[in-house]
């Protein structure tokens, strides 16, 4: 017992050294952020401080793609504005918020010891996107903040008393919508809200958040009227809806979206011991041969194509087999049984699902996007099956966890730096 409680420890000092270390050497793993930092979001944070309306009003031509909440209360709430390298240092200390907040939902939803729930959260630390989201003062790891407060929020709904019971539906909406004005993509979250309530007929919640949305919609609505509609991106008026998120690029996405679920998923599914069932594996067989076949028609050939997003076994797959691209269909067949398998257990899993295929929308899918998003599903939102939770309160999970996401850490950095390093 002494030993696992001090490899806890040792994981959780690692993880925090990394980060701070992370920091101080400008560490950008994610590639793009210190550009996005300085060609997008730092100067829209000091024009807001110079003149608030003229720069809402033409917040498309500075080129951000995200929505300008992040923006609006750095630029009159953070005291740090005055210098970039302070400014970062204030996000990525803020940053850690996120893993407060995290631990307290799991350590209460999962039953958890209150060290392994810190342990749980701290993966976040390690996660390439996050620190780099943290460590050059982007926008990201706000909306995930203000979403696990939503989520926070939904998980006590229902054990409070009339009155209190409306104060959590206020407060989910509010965090959920705060998330949705910082990243558009976070809508996801308020419609699975939405619909939730209408299968499982919870009329008492639908009313209320229905309610509750629409108020916290008007800012959005007033937005459209100012920019005269969905503000179009940078000097030559890219549409942002349609030329980059648009519906019509789910389904070259969807070959793609199983690989992500798969990675972030594994160490988990890794102890269910079923990932290789007899059922399993003739389900995995199935798909695998008719995305083999699919393949051989030539319907994937624009992944070998794509210089931007895929995930890392798309990555992998192009590091390693070139335009061969059967390692990457073999995962893809394993992250479709894995969602099917999902999909079984609850009407809930299936609703989740069909909300986070908004994630498929963008032109090109990133995994940026989904990091820690499927890592906070897990743990707060899917429902995982009778006994499947227990499997959280075991020390070999949380070693399993750790290690893990340490060697997807590493493999990342060796990535970024040594196979494919960006000036």
């Amino acid at each position: 017992m002494y030993k696992y409680f001090s490899l806890k420890y040792l994981f959780l000092i690692i993880f925090l050294l990394t980060y701070i270390f992370g920091f101080f050497l400008r560490e950008n793993i994610a590639g793009g952020a210190e550009k996005d930092f300085l060609e997008f979001t730092w100067p829209v944070i000091l024009s807001f401080k110079l003149d608030f309306y003229h720069t809402l009003k033409n917040y498309g031509s500075f080129g951000e793609g995200s929505l300008p909440l992040f923006h609006i209360l750095n630029a009159y709430l953070n005291p740090f504005t005055h210098n970039q390298f302070f400014f970062q240092g204030s996000i990525t200390f803020i940053s850690l918020i996120n893993l407060i907040v995290f631990s307290q939902i799991i350590e209460k939803k999962l039953k958890l010891k209150k060290i392994d729930a810190i342990i749980y959260s701290s993966i976040f630390l390690i996660l390439p996107f996050f620190r780099s989201s943290a460590f050059w003062g982007i926008t990201e790891n706000l909306g995930w903040l203000f979403l696990l407060l939503s989520i926070k929020y939904f998980n006590l709904y229902g054990r409070e008393n009339y009155k209190g019971r409306i104060i959590n539906i206020f407060l989910i909406c509010f965090f959920s919508s705060l998330a949705l004005y910082i990243r558009p993509y976070l809508i996801f979250f308020p419609i699975f809200i939405i619909l939730k309530s209408l299968i499982y007929k919870d009329y008492y919640l639908f009313k209320f958040s229905s309610i509750f949305y629409l108020l916290f919609s008007i800012p959005g609505f007033l937005l459209i009227l100012l920019w005269d509609g969905i503000f179009k991106l940078g000097d030559d008026e890219i549409n942002l809806i349609r030329d980059y998120h648009n519906p019509k690029f789910i389904l070259k996405n969807l070959i793609i979206f199983p690989t992500i679920f798969f990675l972030y998923l594994a160490p988990f599914e890794m102890f269910k011991n079923k990932i290789f069932s007899k059922k399993n594996i003739i389900n995995y067989s199935l798909i695998l041969s008719i995305l083999l076949f699919l393949n051989y028609l030539d319907i994937f050939n624009y992944l070998n194509l794509l210089s931007l997003g895929g995930g890392a076994f798309l990555k992998i797959n192009k590091i390693i087999f070139d335009d061969n691209l059967i390692f990457f269909l073999i995962f893809s067949s394993l992250g479709i049984v894995l969602i099917f398998n999902y999909f079984l257990i609850s009407k809930k899993n299936k609703l989740l699902f069909f909300c986070l295929l908004i994630f498929c929308f963008p032109k090109y899918i990133l995994q940026e996007y989904f990091e820690p998003l499927i890592l906070i599903a897990l743990f707060t939102l899917f429902d995982l099956g009778k006994n499947n939770y227990k499997i959280f309160q075991k020390d070999k999970t949380v070693f399993m966890f750790c290690t893990f996401f340490s060697i997807y850490y590493l493999g990342s950095f060796f990535y970024r730096y040594y196979l494919n390093p960006i000036n």
